[in-house]
């Protein structure tokens, strides 16, 4: 794997944490992909994406998010997103990520929104 490109999965007492760090971009993802893929379900309340360490994202990286997203609805847990760089918040609002997923300033209250379950987006899933 590209060492600007990495995944850290990290299994936390009542959710899986997965922090991103480099470009999530088109023909650099493919290992992201797979390991993504990979991750249990088995978890209490859902997941938590770290992207604080992402630097640019395309549509195949917002792609990526969505396609595990729709694996973890199935199973009926919950997603956040922390998005602390302007740059990557605004790429996030360009891809209406933004109304699919609570973008969280921190992994506390990223926690906080998996557990409550009571963000609503603008958007379903189903509707992106």
């Amino acid at each position: 794997m590209s060492k600007n490109n990495m995944i850290n999965i990290d299994s936390k007492t009542d959710y899986i944490s997965i922090a991103f760090t480099g470009n999530l971009e088109y023909g650099l993802i493919d290992e992201l992909k797979e390991e993504l893929h990979a991750i249990s379900l088995d978890t209490k309340h859902g997941y938590v994406i770290d992207m604080q360490r992402v630097t640019n994202i395309d549509s195949t990286g917002f792609g990526m998010i969505i396609n595990f997203a729709k694996k973890v609805t199935i199973a009926e847990k919950k997603i956040a997103i922390i998005v602390t760089d302007d740059f990557i918040r605004k790429l996030f609002a360009i891809s209406q990520c933004d109304k699919v997923f609570p973008i969280a300033k921190s992994e506390l209250q990223a926690q906080q929104m998996i557990k409550e379950k009571s963000w609503l987006g603008e958007l379903a899933l189903s509707e992106y």
